[in-house]
């Protein structure tokens, strides 16, 4: 989010930062090696399909909404004003509503989307479950030439023979408005958008893809800023093979059942004891998904486009907004398609990062299937270096009869 103005200092009140040595052993098990350059073919990402996807929402029990549907796009007229961000915002959703199972909403929606389609998904087919934002760790460690890439933690855990889960690991899942500059990145997509039909209480939409990389079979999971609003007709068309077949099925989401108070109602039917689960929302075509970020226009001719590549590779993101401002006003909105010149430019350029991600995620699976399914190793990156640990506790990532899908 853009830099701006100084402001007053406000205070919330918020937990400690976890350290990232946290429920460790004192010594690593394995200090990672970064591949060494390979001139080898370039990394095409195949087979890519939807396969489920939620939106949560503010409730005392663990709460989503499936399908959901991510905010859609307002097209307001240029320019337009914004107030400062203000108030508490999610690092990790996921993590802060479900700390204990990260992956748990993952895995529930996906398994709800295939039933409803009378399939059952095939999780022994998979070498990896993960957030987005693993993946683009991962790659910026493998970039990092001067030490500037941030540490982070990854924890892992072996479902079935061969699957990879891994669990996003954050020192805090919320945060307070820098106090020392003003941003405008929230206020501008909340101004900019209109929340679904039947997702009015949702707090963040966030879509599950499988694809393979080269190989390698990725269910990633990802936030959906907003999307392009599609017409009923071309909802009906644009969906994919896994997406709804017909407008009657696109739209009966939007038919939300609710208790006598006009709450939205829980689905018990496919609700878990950890998990509530409303049906809800609609399900957009990938190709009206859209990744929005917000500039000052001092600085937006220094926009890094290597860094929010990935973010788009890896989810197969097809808008990027680029919004700039003064202090608030938005002048320019520049739209981007993953498929333009520009970014095919940028994919060929990365592709020597994409191949040794692929050669890490290799050695790293050979790892944890070393380590069986009572291994639990983290992965953690301080001071250039990326180590391997165990964790002093057996705790599993997702609970057990979930766990069984990989068998």
């Amino acid at each position: 989010m853009r830099r701006g103005a100084s402001r007053p200092v406000e205070t919330f009140s918020l937990p400690p930062d976890r350290d990232i040595m946290d429920g460790l052993s004192r010594s690593p098990i394995r200090t990672l090696s970064k591949p060494e350059e390979d001139q080898g073919k370039a990394i095409v990402i195949k087979n890519f399909q939807y396969v489920g996807s939620y939106n949560w929402t503010d409730s005392t029990k663990p709460t989503i909404i499936i399908p959901g549907s991510p905010p859609e796009w307002r097209d307001r007229s240029l320019p337009y004003v914004v107030p400062p961000d203000s108030g508490i915002r999610f690092v990790d959703q996921n993590g802060y509503r479900m700390p204990s199972s990260t992956l748990h909403p993952l895995l529930r929606a996906v398994d709800i989307t295939a039933e409803d389609a009378g399939d059952e998904f095939d999780w022994s087919t998979v070498d990896f479950v993960t957030d987005r934002n693993g993946l683009r760790k991962i790659l910026r460690w493998i970039n990092d030439h001067d030490g500037s890439a941030k540490e982070f933690r990854i924890e892992t855990q072996l479902a079935g023979k061969r699957t990879v889960l891994f669990s996003r690991w954050e020192k805090r899942t919320r945060e307070a408005p820098n106090s020392t500059f003003t941003t405008y990145g929230f206020s501008f997509e909340r101004e900019s958008t209109t929340k679904a039909p039947g997702c009015e209480k949702g707090t963040g939409h966030h879509r599950i893809v499988k694809y393979s990389f080269d190989g390698l079979v990725l269910v990633v999971r990802f936030e959906v800023d907003a999307c392009i609003a599609p017409s009923r007709s071309s909802r009906a068309t644009a969906a994919g093979p896994t997406d709804v077949d017909s407008l009657s099925d696109m739209l009966s989401g939007l038919n939300v059942a609710s208790d006598k108070k006009g709450a939205a109602k829980v689905d018990e039917s496919v609700s878990t004891p950890e998990l509530d689960v409303i049906r809800a929302g609609t399900r957009v075509p990938q190709s009206s998904v859209i990744e929005m970020c917000t500039r000052s226009r001092r600085n937006a001719e220094q926009f890094d486009w290597v860094d929010a590549f990935p973010q788009l590779y890896f989810s197969q993101t097809p808008n990027h907004y680029l919004a700039v401002h003064s202090r608030g006003e938005f002048e320019t909105i520049t739209k981007k398609h993953l498929d333009n010149p520009e970014m095919k430019s940028i994919e060929a350029s990365a592709q020597s990062g994409f191949r040794k991600l692929k050669r890490t995620l290799q050695d790293i699976q050979e790892l944890v299937i070393e380590h069986g399914q009572r291994g639990r190793l983290s992965l953690v990156h301080r001071d250039g270096q990326l180590r391997v640990f165990e964790r002093t506790s057996q705790t599993d990532s997702i609970p057990e009869q979930l766990l069984s899908r990989f068998d």
